[in-house]
């Protein structure tokens, strides 16, 4: 517990067995979002519709505020726009170091006084001897820090102490608080780029770092007569590094059984292929730098405002109340109130970023509102990365039948200078070691190594891109040395529903694998590649075409999602999610996802609020029991790991079903003078009308109406749990019927003309499979994609023309919402495989001199708009799946595979280039 009183905060730590980030939790010092908060946008009078019908949208429920420029994103907000706020506005200036293998020896900042731009103030983590100038250090805080700021020896910092070496390139060493945009826009012309404004000093010697911990160690052994083995299979995880323990009895079998395995793996009788094959680091190059706006109120207890676009709303808001909860501060928080906007994209990058703990401590010291907006020069040197990764692995195959016998994968993901859910983007690469296929003994250790590079950490795909790249060019290796239809081998080893995972756990879900497969080697651009290669050559073009399979999870293996629904008197629809929309589409798939239980699109809804969802009076304490009706394995999560279409989506329809049977139909029972129960099951929505067989149709404004006078429920505000399955128990609602079950784990009414909310008190529950702790991942979304490439004589660059992409999306919900997630993902993968990359340390974004001329992301010159075909498979699956990884993952080692195809030379490592290229082929 971290603070007292009702500031008070439960950190919850990671169980190991979950392979996920950690969970949110409850903040009871988090202040609800009004409906009217300006980061919120609304239609002015007169505009559009966006909703294209029930269930349907013409456009987003946000484009027109975006495309006409209206205030939404963080950036864009001033003091001024806040209710209730000072007008004056401070500005703030952060730097930074650029060599961490000098100690920190102070600031050079004569060029203010010159440029007169003198700071206000100046935020370090220790007073800096001989200062000219007002500062405050942080030392004497005693601030808690999160768990993010660790760096590789368990130190967490969120400003570099005078004296000692910073832990990575580009940390953080002190801010500038100016007293207006002008003085701050003076100062930081004088001295970014500058050298010597940080000063550095003596050089210390690095410290040899271990892993990231927990490190990942996953051993599945398969044989006739042998009893199987996995980490669900045994109830429990397993380290054959380690000596057997209470908590892991079978570490000694796993390393038995890893021997067994290393033996099938040197067995002359089979083919034995393998290497080691690396990724590079990546910026998630999101359109938007971060920025936001803060105040801390010191009026009562302290309410900290922040204007934010972040994707961890609750670990924002939460990190940011706990931060001054430590024993000794002085500086009073009680009440955080997070104003959270449209991110300016995300792909994991606002993920616990490193931003918004520098901006509430810079508002915590500052005389009033301070606004902190970064360059991209500043993002490129502050902003998350993806981890870069050598995997080295190697497989066993029946050189007669292809079928792949045994594997091993050690893989490496060089993570940056402070731990970052660094670990746990190495435990999901190992998760996606064995990619689609059936290996029944095999083996993955995969462990996040720290460097003084850049903090990575979540970052679209969270380690399965990594390792997709590794495991499928391999197999196709495997497939050219047996000369075999690579994809022909592939669908003879992919997964089939009932087969396991590497972890042991059962697949429950239809594999389409197969299926992808069957299309991909049906398809022109795979069945003709020779012939066109052929005549490609004789125009002088090396032409290839490669294909790659994936099966990339969505969700983390134990997901707290939440949703509200509500209903005014005049019909009009609203829907409260914490969940933010990072140019997904979250907010219009949500807000079309009321259709089916009430009739219609709700009209607005409120993203990524934090504070309301108290009121669903949840406890998510680790070690609690399903026993106790208040408790949760996991309150929130952020928006990451393609949380929409499947988690958010169930919760947003539960909460409209419960509006349903608690307002909207004993409404209709009391319009039409029938009971309640004669209606159950015999209802439907037509046109926006309710009707029942024999009574007359009735429209929602009436129904709404109706609930209003009576004192209806108007208000349904649920929270779901899912780890292998979702939650279930019963709840009595109003009305004294029986009472309701459904796959929801908590639900809070609200009626009509009430403010207040009554959480419902959760019977009979139906808890989730122990085992399904020990999955790590069970809904998958399979994906396949066909890929040809020229390249041209001169340049050797290779060039994307055609793209051919199945995905398992389940029930489709919004088609071009899919379409655009698809075609996102296809131009990251060209960009990771073809054209990005950042030097890890020395040279890298943390010196603080990258922007676009250096960091090449794929323009529309590199992308075939005309040749690039997304085809969901057809499905009649009642929920859809979370689609915006699986997209991603087959994309590079499909290119890379063309690449092969093409020039007859493997590539192992991204990006290819077309030096790389000139290289293989000198």
């Amino acid at each position: 517990m971290i603070g007292a009183g009702a500031g008070a905060v439960t950190l919850l730590v990671h169980e190991l067995a979950l392979a996920r980030k950690p969970p949110g939790f409850r903040l009871p010092g988090a202040r609800p979002e009004p409906v009217d908060t300006p980061t919120q946008p609304h239609a002015p009078p007169g505009a559009p519709d966006w909703s294209g019908g029930p269930g349907r949208a013409r456009f987003r429920i946000d484009g027109l505020a975006k495309v006409t420029g209206q205030k939404i994103y963080a950036r864009d907000f001033r003091a001024a726009d806040m209710p209730g706020w000072p007008r004056t506005e401070r500005m703030a200036l952060i730097l930074r170091a650029t060599r961490p293998g000098l100690t920190f020896a102070g600031l050079d900042l004569a060029r203010l006084e010159a440029a007169g731009a003198v700071p206000m103030l100046t935020i370090t983590q220790a007073p800096l001897p001989g200062y000219p100038w007002p500062q405050r250090d942080l030392a004497s805080l005693n601030l808690a820090l999160p768990f993010s700021m660790a760096g590789a020896n368990g130190i967490k910092q969120l400003l570099v102490p005078l004296g000692t070496a910073p832990q990575f390139y580009g940390q953080a060493v002190a801010v500038l608080v100016f007293a207006d945009a002008n003085a701050w826009r003076r100062a930081k012309r004088a001295l970014q780029f500058e050298p010597g404004v940080v000063k550095a000093g003596d050089a210390v010697a690095p410290e040899p770092a271990t892993p990231y911990s927990p490190t990942t160690s996953l051993t599945r052994y398969e044989a006739p007569g042998v009893a199987p083995f996995s980490q669900v299979q045994v109830g429990c995880e397993s380290d054959p590094h380690a000596p057997d323990s209470p908590s892991e009895p079978y570490n000694s079998t796993a390393k038995a059984l890893r021997e067994r395995i290393d033996a099938r793996l040197a067995d002359p009788a089979l083919l034995r292929l393998g290497g080691t094959y690396a990724t590079q680091v990546l910026d998630p190059m999101f359109m938007e730098p971060e920025a936001g706006l803060a105040w801390l109120d010191r009026r009562g207890e302290g309410t900290l405002s922040l204007v934010l676009g972040t994707q961890a709303t609750n670990g924002d808001a939460g990190d940011s109340l706990a931060m001054f909860g430590g024993s000794g501060c002085p500086i009073q928080v009680r009440t955080v109130a997070l104003h959270s906007c449209y991110p300016g994209g995300g792909f994991g990058g606002r993920d616990v970023s490193t931003f918004p703990p520098l901006l509430a401590v810079t508002a915590a010291l500052a005389d009033g509102p301070v606004r902190i907006a970064q360059d991209r020069y500043e993002q490129f040197q502050s902003g998350l990365k993806q981890l870069g990764s050598a995997i080295t692995q190697q497989i066993a195959v029946d050189p007669k039948t292809g079928r792949f016998e045994a594997f091993s994968s050690h893989q490496t993901l060089a993570a940056g200078g402070q731990n970052n859910y660094s670990q746990f983007v190495a435990m999901l690469a190992g998760y996606c070691g064995l990619s689609g296929y059936d290996i029944r003994q095999a083996w993955v250790d995969a462990a996040a190594q720290p460097s003084t590079g850049v903090v990575a950490g979540s970052m679209r795909g969270f380690g399965g891109p990594q390792a997709s790249f590794a495991v499928e060019t391999l197999v196709d290796e495997v497939a050219v040395a047996l000369k075999r239809d690579p994809i022909e081998l592939r669908e003879a080893n992919a997964l089939r529903e009932g087969d396991r995972t590497i972890t042991g756990a059962p697949l429950a879900q239809a594999m389409r694998l197969r299926e992808i497969c069957r299309l991909a080697r049906a398809h022109p651009l795979w069945r003709d590649r020779e012939a066109v290669k052929a005549r490609k050559a004789r125009e002088g073009i090396r032409y290839g075409v490669g294909f790659a399979l994936a099966n990339q999870a969505y969700g983390t293996g134990t997901d707290g999602v939440m949703a509200e629904v509500s209903m005014d008197a005049a019909g009009r629809l609203a829907v409260r999610t914490n969940c933010v929309d990072m140019g997904n589409g979250s907010a219009t798939t949500l807000a079309i996802s009321t259709a089916g239980w009430l009739g219609r699109n709700a009209h607005d809804i409120v993203m990524g609020d934090v504070g309301s969802f108290n009121a669903l009076d949840l406890d998510a304490t680790p070690g609690g029991s399903w026993s106790d009706p208040r408790w949760t394995a996991s309150f929130s999560m952020s928006s990451s790991a393609c949380l929409t279409a499947f988690h958010q989506v169930h919760v947003t329809e539960q909460a409209a079903r419960v509006l349903f049977e608690t307002g909207v139909l004993p409404a209709a029972a009391a319009l039409w003078g029938v009971p309640v129960a004669q209606l159950s099951g015999r209802t439907r929505w037509d046109a926006g009308r309710l009707v029942a067989p024999g009574l007359t149709p009735l429209p929602l404004p009436a129904l709404a109406a109706r609930a209003h006078e009576a004192g209806l429920v108007a208000g349904a505000m649920v929270h779901g749990l899912y780890q292998g399955a979702w939650v279930s128990a019963s709840y009595a609602v109003p009305g004294g019927g029986a009472p309701l079950l459904l796959p929801i784990d908590g639900l809070s009414l609200r009626t009509a003309g009430r403010t207040a909310w009554a959480p419902v008190t959760r019977q009979d529950v139906i808890p989730p499979d122990p085992a399904a702790k020990l999955y790590g991942r069970s809904l998958y979304a399979p994906s396949g994609a066909v890929i040809a490439v020229e390249i041209g004589p001169r340049s050797l660059e290779p060039r994307v023309v055609a793209v051919e992409l199945w995905v398992d999306a389940g029930k489709v919900l919004q088609p071009d919402l899919l379409v655009g997630q698809a075609q996102g993902g296809i131009a990251m993968g060209i960009g990771y495989a073809l054209l990005e990359k950042l030097p890890l340390e020395a040279g890298g974004a943390g010196d603080g001199r990258w922007n676009l001329d250096r960091y090449h992301v794929a323009l529309s010159a590199d992308v075939p708009l005309g040749r690039m075909n997304i085809t969901p498979l057809p499905s009649d699956e009642p929920t859809a799946k979370g689609i915006a990884e699986a997209v991603l993952c087959p994309i590079a080692p499909a290119i890379g595979n063309a690449v092969a195809h093409a020039t007859g030379k493997r590539f192992r490592a991204l990006p290819i280039t077309g030096e790389d290229v000139r290289g293989v082929l000198a």
